[in-house]
């Protein structure tokens, strides 16, 4: 596969995973007994699923830096890199231990990467200026690359919000994280004991 063809693999897989997101706050929101039964679904593998997002996130970053023809993360990228590795490094160890009180620090670094991803998309599309130092270095309003918006990563502007950056990528794993670890509890059943934590009194 060439580096577009993977770089349009991951852009799928972040639409996926903003589908997703969409369908649990509507769920959230509808709460008819479909849906509950799908949230109630979710939340038993939230942490794993969570997990999951931000490992093939940082699996994808770290392919497009080391191999995908040299990528250089822009300052934006290597501001949402901090957040989405250290959440996966987190969600795997709180899948691996079963331990729902993680899901909070998780849901705060998704938080703030969200809000950087955001950003940077502003900046992309020339809603918000691009700073003197990421002119000076590699500029954030430049996509290395784009997926499903022409392949001219030039051009991008007010009409090309369907445009598939890395930023929206970015953006579409911390919300898909955002909504699992938010996802609400069961009513029926009691809040699991974290992992490791003792019953006896």
């Amino acid at each position: 596969m060439s580096v577009q063809q993977i770089h349009d693999t991951f852009a799928f897989l972040a639409l996926v995973a903003l589908a997703g997101t969409v369908l649990m706050v509507f769920s959230r929101v509808v709460a008819s007994v479909p849906t509950v039964r799908f949230l109630d679904g979710l939340y038993k593998v939230q942490l794993p699923l969570a997990a999951l997002v931000a490992v093939t996130a940082t699996l994808g970053s770290l392919y497009f830096s080391e191999s995908g023809q040299n990528w250089l993360p822009c300052r934006f990228c290597w501001f949402q890199r901090i957040f989405m590795y250290s959440s996966a490094l987190v969600l795997v160890v709180a899948a691996i231990r079963r331990d729902r009180g993680a899901r909070w620090y998780g849901a705060a670094l998704a938080g703030i990467g969200i809000v950087l991803s955001s950003w940077h998309i502003l900046i992309e599309h020339g809603v918000v200026e691009d700073s003197k130092v990421c002119q000076l270095t590699v500029p954030c309003a430049t996509p290395w690359a784009v997926s499903f918006g022409g392949r001219d990563a030039t051009t991008l502007g007010p009409g090309s919000w369907h445009t598939v950056t890395l930023a929206v990528m970015a953006f579409c794993g911390f919300a898909a994280i955002l909504a699992l670890l938010l996802t609400p509890e069961p009513l029926d059943t009691p809040e699991e004991e974290d992992h490791g934590q003792s019953s006896a009194g």
